[in-house]
């Protein structure tokens, strides 16, 4: 079989809903044809209306439950936050579905690959990447950052499944990262998260975070010379990516000021985020998530 190098750019005419009428069709296919990733792009309107002018773009890694082939679960449900920001912004949005979950380096090849194939095709801005995932997608964020060190500008990966066992520690020092888990996780267990985070921070050479007790109060951690905050509210469970993504802009504000081509200084208002607004409201909607 060929080597992949085709994607399709056609509005499909079985989206629906509002949001999914407004993402293309880009899926990877081969030379034939064949689908070997579904995938969908959000082309904001001001790329069209000025086609010489650079804009960012947000990978979306989807959880567990919305993996498959329909190339549409991924932006049906948990995508809506992200969506929005991506509009109000006006930056691409590109969300590839799994065929199961991010962990085998030939499916996040493939992300690479659509990555490569929107910088080619419209004004995609290669310096101002971002990635974030979900559960699943999260690891799939913690293994993307691990393979891929000098392609995001910055990383958020949200409430995250364990990454994979080429997961290089000492690849994400440096990068711009910021971390959101649970503590009362029930899905993924929230010890996950602080493994990696210990290696990460081993790597880099800097003390570990102490982490409370269960029973503790919301708590955060930041290591602003690495650009690397984490934050960990005491409940919210594995629906903390609803609170995440639709509570407060200076995530947004802090994701946005990244460029590879000139790196911002940490920002110390990642420090004050209110913890209380991501973490104090444990909304229960469908969720897409899985341990996969």
């Amino acid at each position: 079989m060929g080597r992949v190098i085709v994607c399709s750019l056609f509005l499909l005419s079985e989206a629906q809903g509002a949001d999914v009428s407004e993402f293309m069709d880009f899926s990877l296919r081969t030379p034939r044809g064949q689908v070997v990733m579904p995938a969908r792009l959000y082309v904001p309107p001001a790329a069209i209306a000025d086609p010489i002018t650079k804009r960012p773009l947000i990978v979306w890694l989807h959880g567990g439950g919305d993996a498959g082939s329909n190339n549409l679960n991924q932006i049906r449900w948990d995508v809506d936050f992200l969506f929005a920001e991506a509009k109000r912004r006006g930056a691409f949005l590109l969300a590839p579905q799994a065929p199961l979950n991010w962990r085998p380096k030939s499916v996040t090849d493939n992300v690479v690959s659509l990555l490569n194939l929107a910088t080619n095709h419209f004004n995609v801005d290669p310096d101002r990447l971002y990635l974030t995932g979900y559960s699943s997608g999260g690891g799939g964020t913690w293994n993307m950052l691990s393979r891929y060190p000098d392609t995001f500008a910055a990383g958020m990966p949200v409430a995250p499944v364990s990454a994979e066992p080429d997961f290089n520690p000492a690849n994400l020092v440096g990068q711009a990262i910021s971390v959101f888990h649970a503590r009362n996780d029930t899905v993924a267990p929230v010890q996950t998260t602080r493994n990696v985070i210990n290696s990460i921070m081993s790597a880099a050479g800097h003390a570990l975070p102490a982490y409370p007790s269960p029973a503790g109060d919301h708590f955060g951690f930041a290591a602003p010379e690495l650009d690397f905050w984490y934050f960990e509210p005491y409940n919210g469970d594995h629906s903390v990516h609803f609170n995440v993504y639709g509570s407060n802009p200076v995530i947004y504000d802090w994701m946005f000021s990244h460029s590879l081509a000139a790196p911002e200084p940490a920002s110390l208002a990642m420090a004050s985020l209110a913890m209380i607004s991501i973490g104090g409201l444990a909304r229960r909607r469908r969720s897409s998530y899985a341990a996969a």
